[in-house]
């Protein structure tokens, strides 16, 4: 296992530093994050802007070249050992133009988040070839109930063995095209995915188990995105798919039940012949499973079962 590519585990007294790469969140929302970091024995380093809001576009936390700055600065610092992402919601592509992507190829850390920051697991995962945590954002964390969405999240990041399969009930999945396939983990939020591709950063999954979700896209969006990665010919090339859910997409279709995410999935990725299961229970959902991004790992189709081959901290 190289160390070059898998971060070192989380140990207590360790330092993890905390960027805004996305939208602005409330103080209150950071206080209580931190405070269950610290006690959970970590200390925390908050980026220089974390709390920056952009003038005039306030759904923006921050300048681009700011945020870039904070990403740099916590990854080239020795004493941080993860960067936790505050929060999603838009501007994570904003920075491509800023990010140095040199700074990233020698020194593994435990990145963690997703949604928006699906813009950055391509820099750091896709693009840079380390391993990457598709995990709640901090503000989230902080909030889970569920026991096996908790264990797994500091399991994958404090402890060196492999988890081996995830705690996802097969009852509540479904398989569109069975089949068992390995390869490493990739993907993340659809809509990003979409919009990367052209840039310098946009996705390779050759050979990949893909993940995809989404959230509040009508289905006919969710069609065009799965179009445009077609289109460019990135999802013909993966192994395998494991979707999630478009989460709230009936709100746009107003009791229309002639198609929904599922036909789409049927439409555009089933023709490919690759395994496919959807319903997993990771992204935009109240207690997602961490899914580590690089991590080979097995999907069994026709049990609906994802297992992890390799650890994804050393």
């Amino acid at each position: 296992m190289s160390t070059n590519r898998y971060p070192k585990c989380l140990d207590p007294g360790d330092t993890i530093g905390v960027i805004a790469p996305s939208s602005p969140e409330q103080s209150s929302s950071l206080d209580d994050a931190v405070s269950m970091l610290e006690n959970r024995g970590y200390r925390v380093l908050l980026g220089k802007h974390y709390n920056a809001v952009h003038n005039p576009l306030s759904y923006l936390a921050g300048c681009d070249n700011d945020k870039a700055e904070d990403l740099h600065s916590l990854w080239q610092d020795d004493s941080v050992k993860a960067v936790f992402c505050l929060r999603g919601g838009y501007g994570a592509l904003r920075m491509y133009p800023y990010i140095n992507e040199r700074l990233f190829t020698g020194i593994p850390k435990i990145f963690a988040g997703y949604s928006d920051i699906t813009a950055l697991h391509l820099v750091i995962n896709n693009h840079c070839n380390k391993i990457t945590l598709h995990s709640p954002m901090l503000v989230s964390l902080a909030k889970l109930t569920d026991e096996s969405a908790i264990d797994t999240f500091w399991h994958l990041v404090e402890k060196k063995e492999t988890l081996g399969t995830l705690p996802a009930d097969p009852e509540k999945m479904s398989t569109i095209v069975g089949g068992v396939v390995e390869g490493e983990l990739a993907g993340g939020n659809l809509c990003i995915l979409a919009h990367s591709v052209g840039s310098r950063f946009s996705p390779n999954f050759r050979g990949k188990i893909v993940l995809l979700e989404e959230v509040g896209e009508p289905v006919y969006r969710v069609d065009r995105y799965l179009t445009q990665l077609l289109n460019a010919g990135i999802l013909q090339e993966a192994a395998g798919f494991v979707v999630g859910f478009d989460t709230g997409w009936e709100q746009h279709e107003k009791g229309d039940t002639r198609y929904n995410p599922e036909s789409i999935w049927h439409d555009r990725l089933a023709p490919l012949g690759k395994p496919l299961i959807t319903g997993f229970p990771f992204g935009h959902e109240p207690n997602p499973l961490t899914l580590p991004l690089g991590v080979v790992s097995r999907l069994d189709a026709n049990e609906r079962t994802l297992t992890l081959l390799e650890p994804a901290a050393c």
